[in-house]
């Protein structure tokens, strides 16, 4: 196995701060072609290790509920946890991201980017625009991802043509379970995250939401135990106490349970 910049191939020995052009962000990460295949490794931030998790973690979630993602799956590198996701473009697309998109369209500072971000979808022939956007901000409501900016979500475009294919798949999704807050003795929660340019409240983010009920939420039933038993089987290389992932596990859980008790009320 190699790992892969633009230009040229270098061992498997190589650092993990791996410069690359294409994907930037605070998490050591590299490129590696494994059996023919390109894949993105990326690791946690500073002594941090849960980013890693909280990948694999929004991909399970997302296949139990049917939202279009980046799969990803947890490796290991020098006895260091990462995530690891093949990459989600080809030589005939590209990523659009919505920072690009916005930067062509007036700013509001409010709810209205977000409605005009869903009609510049619409516009361009994406299908169910709304419902694909949406399925993000279930995604991040129910993991409390707090790391929702512009540069990680978008659209695919056909580079030959440039139509706009679709919306990107649901990835990077790292910056979730308010690691930041967390101490052995308590669990901080900020509940913040992000829509567009504002940092609101979860509980009022998962508001954009028209239909919760679309949602098959007990299809996520299942998901804590998983979860807990993917943070036990790398507790040797984490040093994940039981305290600290039975903690997790509680977050998601209330958050789950916050998404039924929405669904019911929604009409």
């Amino acid at each position: 196995m190699s790992l892969s910049t633009n230009s040229r191939t270098i061992t498997k020995e190589a650092f993990l701060r791996t410069p690359n052009n294409t994907t930037d962000g605070m998490l050591k990460k590299a490129w590696i072609i494994d059996n023919g295949i390109r894949y993105l490794l990326k690791g946690g931030y500073k002594e941090e290790t849960l980013q890693p998790f909280n990948e694999v973690l929004a991909s399970e979630i997302c296949k139990r509920l049917g939202f279009n993602h980046v799969e990803y799956t947890i490796d290991t590198y020098k006895d260091m946890v990462v995530s690891k996701c093949p990459c989600f473009i080809n030589k005939d697309t590209e990523l659009i991201t919505c920072s690009q998109i916005e930067n062509t369209m007036k700013r509001y500072d409010n709810l209205e980017d977000y409605e005009e971000y869903i009609k510049k979808l619409e516009e361009n022939g994406i299908e169910n625009a709304r419902e694909k956007v949406e399925n993000m901000y279930i995604l991040d409501f129910l993991i409390m991802n707090e790391d929702r900016h512009l540069n990680n979500f978008g659209i695919i475009r056909d580079v030959n043509t440039l139509k706009w294919i679709d919306v990107a798949p649901l990835f990077d999704n790292g910056q979730s379970l308010n690691i930041e807050y967390y101490d052995e003795e308590e669990v901080h929660i900020s509940g913040n995250g992000r829509l567009f340019y504002e940092v609101k409240p979860f509980d009022e983010i998962i508001k954009v939401v028209k239909n919760i009920k679309r949602i098959d939420i007990s299809k996520l039933d299942g998901v804590v135990e998983w979860f807990d038993g993917l943070l036990h089987q790398y507790q040797h290389l984490t040093g994940y106490s039981d305290t600290r992932i039975n903690r997790l596990c509680v977050l998601i859980n209330a958050q789950i349970n916050k998404l039924k008790e929405l669904s019911l009320n929604n009409d």
